[in-house]
């Protein structure tokens, strides 16, 4: 198997990393922070000390950063993917960003002479371990194809179109998760305002329109435990951003929901899951 680079060691990163060695392909890993890194040498990763060290023996970059500034500097730093890679290594990235970001990557790339393919995905460290996630791939076909058999471990790729479509779906699917997730914060603080017990609330959203969130949310909340979160809050404050920035008419739920989170990083849980909504006080 082609040897593989993963940039970005998050919880994400890392269960992709982890999954990857697991199927056998070589893998060669770079984070900011050298934590995550040595914990992946122990399993049998290769750590470079810089993204372009990484990038110099990979067939295939692996981008999963937290945003478009993260990227920027990961691809075109000094010591970035762009100055390591080889002619024709394909860079997959995994990032949510938004859609003219990865447009501007994906044409920087190949100014390189580098295939470049945006890959969102929907799901979380449980379905990386799993290969259930579901991977939303654009860019052309041939270079998707390409890194079909990669993204296969992770879970099913789509292929949605050109570069763009592809994180502009992220964006609508994360759009569609705040709303919801502001809604059942607000769910949850009308079933204590009437003196509910919250685990009678939660077991009860779970039966309808919430069941999806209010399932994976459940023991968050009725611990008061919103640590080690897959997906958090200042993520999502950061995709609502994104997704109402490339709205071309006014999204006042999303908007909404967009407050509502940042309301949350304001408290101090922007690192936090993004249950921590539910137990925030005006």
């Amino acid at each position: 198997m082609n040897r593989v680079a993963v940039c970005g060691l998050g919880r994400m990163g890392t269960a992709m990393a982890q999954a990857l060695l697991t199927a056998g392909y070589p893998v060669t890993v770079w984070n900011r922070g050298p934590r995550a890194a040595a914990a992946l040498a122990e399993q049998g990763a290769t750590v470079a000390p810089t993204a372009a060290a990484a990038a110099e023996a990979a067939a295939v970059v692996v981008l999963m950063l937290f945003d478009g500034a993260a990227c920027e500097q990961v691809l075109s730093g000094p010591d970035g993917v762009l100055a390591g890679a080889a002619a024709g290594t394909l860079i997959v990235n995994l990032s949510t960003i938004g859609p003219e970001e990865s447009a501007a990557f994906a044409d920087r790339a190949r100014a390189a002479g580098l295939r470049y393919v945006e890959a969102p995905v929907l799901g979380s460290v449980p379905a990386v371990r799993s290969g259930s996630l579901t991977i939303l791939a654009g860019g052309p076909a041939e270079d998707v194809a390409a890194a079909g058999p990669l993204l296969a471990v992770w879970g099913s790729p789509r292929h949605t179109g050109d570069v763009g479509t592809a994180t502009a779906l992220k964006l609508v699917a994360n759009l569609a998760l705040g709303v919801v997730a502001a809604g059942m914060r607000d769910a949850v603080r009308l079933g204590e305002d009437f003196g509910l017990p919250r685990e009678q609330v939660l077991d009860t959203l779970a039966l309808g329109a919430f069941e999806r969130i209010a399932g994976r949310s459940r023991d968050r909340l009725v611990a008061d435990d919103y640590d080690g979160a897959p997906f958090t809050l200042g993520a999502l404050a950061k995709d609502l951003d994104l997704a109402l920035a490339g709205a071309r008419r006014p999204l006042p739920v999303a908007a909404a929901a967009r407050d509502t989170a940042a309301d949350g990083v304001a408290h101090g849980d922007a690192d936090r899951d993004i249950a921590a909504l539910a137990r925030i006080t005006p």
